[in-house]
């Protein structure tokens, strides 16, 4: 599949990564001749990442034996596929729980990724192929594509999230694509591309949302499944309300579709789906994410299919003036570096001495800052994470937290990196001030002090606060300047992708993806055929009305190609008035009931034009590819020698190419 490329995924250094420890692991078992001891050790190097392994190794095995109890038994229980994924997927979630797009709840996102986990794991085990730990993944990954954007593009995204509040899934989908021309299932592809996870997670998050996608029988068709379902379970995991609206209601009764895709037994399900909730809540309080629900899933399903049938009233989910704020470029030459100068420095005192504190709030208030204080260090560490200023000056000596020890403790923190500290001591001993600085102070001051030397060392503190945001905000714009750049490759890419008149993809594209279909089919084996559509009489209608009427009857025709087209079948234009169809994982046969149902929608066309009414039909020819044609060049000519038998015919019907003496024969 020719895919949309996120280039800004790494220009911007904004994307969801791994931990070091993940990234670790990725490494360790990329090959097939890994060590299995080193990637036990390097789990066991984060205590946190090694239970949560452990719990989901258990959870896994049900009641096929004992508990598990150490790293290697649930390495071996797991193997090592599923423990790179699993670890991936933890590090995520630690290293990903905040972003600048204002607009995007991160809680809610993780919240909903673990619900959907949590019921993948539960979930496979009613599918054959898919294992528990994959699964659950895949399912916490399914929508990272949407964490990546709102890292890499946060006002855009931002935006987007404000003008439609309620979009999600396909629709949300649809948004992004007019706002970044990639959506997020295909950027979330492209992250497990680079990430080196397996192509069928790749194509699992690719193809899960779309219910009618073909998919082939298999592993990729399980775990979509899966997935599916397991999102429809999250999507009720979620709900809050105790008295559910109308469109949670219809989210509820769609958990009995879900049970039928799957095979389930009704009952069953929805007892899979209370024993998710449990898990759900578990894992929450392991990861510290919000979970929880209100009564059981069984209780609320058996009451709204109790309940009369809701009726859900058609919102308008776009906010236009918001909408076309994402959509459109921001205009970085507007955004200021001079922002910071506009509002005051932001000091935090943190001292036990409560004379201390009033005394150097009143010289420091005197020359315009804004000052907070803390009488404590433990007061002072959940000040400054929750405020961020941007200077702390604390007492060195204090019960407790020493002022030491509150500095190492913030520059572990992003925020508390980007803060300017002071310390302030009673002693100026060469081994004191080299302990300050090895602790992560800027600078220091000797009690007692004189007033204007206090001030000066601020003022120092503040230039220096004052050009690191310039550059940070200088830094901002190269990446919303990169991010745009990524947006307008990816433009410039399609457009040379793309026929200008019909919007469909053009004959480059078809021939690039007629080719990878070409080999997809040659290595798997799966059956790949091509439909060749030619508009009957088209040469009359330019001569007679003009090559503006033309242009309008082909775009009409695409427009109603591209409608009754399915999700699978590929559409193009690869010049005049032909059309091809890539049908991949089609028989001949298949391939003629889909250009037969093309056929009959065309007829049904009546095309209005200023100086033009009137009826347009096709003629198509069928081909499927076998061992006798040397490449797509050749399954190409057995389609234009079906499409001829077609003309022949009579036009306006359909024709399958046969690998005998006959070039082709009418279809039934």
């Amino acid at each position: 599949m020719i895919s949309r490329k996120f280039d800004e995924l790494r220009l911007t250094g904004g994307l969801p990564s791994p931990s070091a420890i993940g990234l670790r692991i990725l490494a360790i078992t990329e090959g097939e001749d890994y060590d299995q001891r080193e990637l036990e050790s390097t789990i066991m190097a984060d205590p946190a990442l090694a239970g949560r392994i452990l719990k989901l190794a258990n959870a896994a095995i049900h009641d096929r034996g004992a508990p598990l109890t150490s790293v290697p038994q649930a390495a071996m229980r797991l193997g090592a596929r599923s423990v790179r994924t699993v670890a991936l997927g933890f590090t995520l979630i630690s290293d990903n729980r905040a972003g600048s797009s204002q607009s995007f709840d991160y809680d809610a996102f993780w919240s909903h990724a673990l619900a959907t986990a949590a019921a993948a794991a539960n979930l496979a085990h009613a599918v054959t192929g898919v294992e528990s730990a994959e699964a659950f993944t895949c399912g916490l990954l399914a929508d990272v594509g949407r964490l990546a954007l709102a890292s890499v593009h946060p006002e855009r995204y931002s935006a987007l999230v404000e003008g439609a509040p309620g979009a999600s899934g396909l629709d949300l989908a649809h948004l992004e694509t007019q706002a970044f021309d990639i959506d997020h299932y295909e950027v979330g592809a492209a992250l497990l591309e680079d990430w080196g996870l397996p192509e069928l997670f790749q194509n699992a998050i690719l193809l899960y949302e779309r219910e009618d996608a073909p998919v082939e029988e298999g592993a990729v068709d399980d775990l979509v499944r899966v997935l599916r379902c397991s999102k429809r379970v999250a999507d009720v995991l979620q709900q809050r309300e105790a008295e559910p609206t109308p469109e949670e209601t219809l989210a509820l009764l769609r958990l009995g579709h879900a049970a039928e895709e799957l095979g389930m037994e009704t009952v069953r399900f929805l007892g899979a789906c209370d024993s998710t909730a449990l898990a759900w809540r578990e894992w929450g309080a392991v990861l510290g994410i919000p979970a929880g629900v209100a009564g059981t899933i069984s209780g609320r399903y058996a009451a709204a299919v109790r309940a009369p049938a809701p009726e859900v009233k058609q919102v308008q989910l776009v906010d236009p003036e918001s909408l076309e704020r994402a959509i459109s470029p921001p205009d970085l030459e507007s955004t200021s570096t001079e922002e910071s100068d506009e509002l005051p420095t932001r000091i935090l005192l943190v001292d036990d001495d409560e004379r201390m504190l009033k005394l150097i709030s009143h010289h420091l208030r005197r020359e315009g800052y804004d000052v907070l204080t803390s009488g404590s260090s433990q007061e002072g560490l959940a000040t400054a994470l929750a405020k961020q200023p941007q200077l702390v000056i604390t007492d060195w000596m204090m019960p407790g937290m020493t002022g030491l020890e509150l500095c190492k403790t913030l520059r572990q923190s992003e925020p508390g990196r980007r803060m300017y500290v002071l310390v302030v001591t009673a002693r100026e001993d060469d081994e004191r001030v080299v302990e300050a600085f090895a602790a992560g102070a800027d600078d220091y001051i000797v009690k007692p002090f004189n007033p204007r030397i206090l001030l000066a060392r601020v003022k120092a503190g503040q230039r220096m606060v004052r050009m690191r945001e310039k550059v940070e905000a200088a830094e901002r714009t190269r990446l919303r300047q990169v991010a745009e750049l990524g947006i307008l490759t990816r433009k410039l890419r399609a457009a040379a992708m793309t026929d200008a008149l019909t919007e469909l993809p053009n004959r480059r594209y078809a021939m690039k993806r007629l080719k990878q279909e070409w080999e997809s089919s040659l290595r798997t084996g799966r059956p790949l055929s091509v439909v060749l559509a030619d508009i009957d009489h088209f040469k009359q209608v330019n001569d007679r009305f003009g090559h503006d009427t033309g242009d309008a009857v082909l775009r009409e025709v695409a427009t109603l190609l591209r409608r009754v087209a399915r999700s699978g079948e590929v559409l193009c234009r690869i010049g005049g008035e032909e059309f091809l169809c890539i049908e991949r994982g089609s028989t001949a046969e298949d391939a003629a009931k889909g250009a037969e149902r093309l056929r009959a929608a065309a007829e049904e066309l009546e095309v209005k034009y200023p100086g033009f009414e009137g009826r347009v039909t096709l003629s198509l020819g069928v081909a499927q590819r076998t061992d006798q044609f040397a490449g797509v060049d050749d399954l190409i000519k057995a389609a234009d020698d079906a499409l001829y038998v077609a003309k022949g015919a009579g036009r306006n019907q359909v024709a399958v190419h046969r690998d005998d003496a006959d070039s082709g024969r009418r279809s039934a």
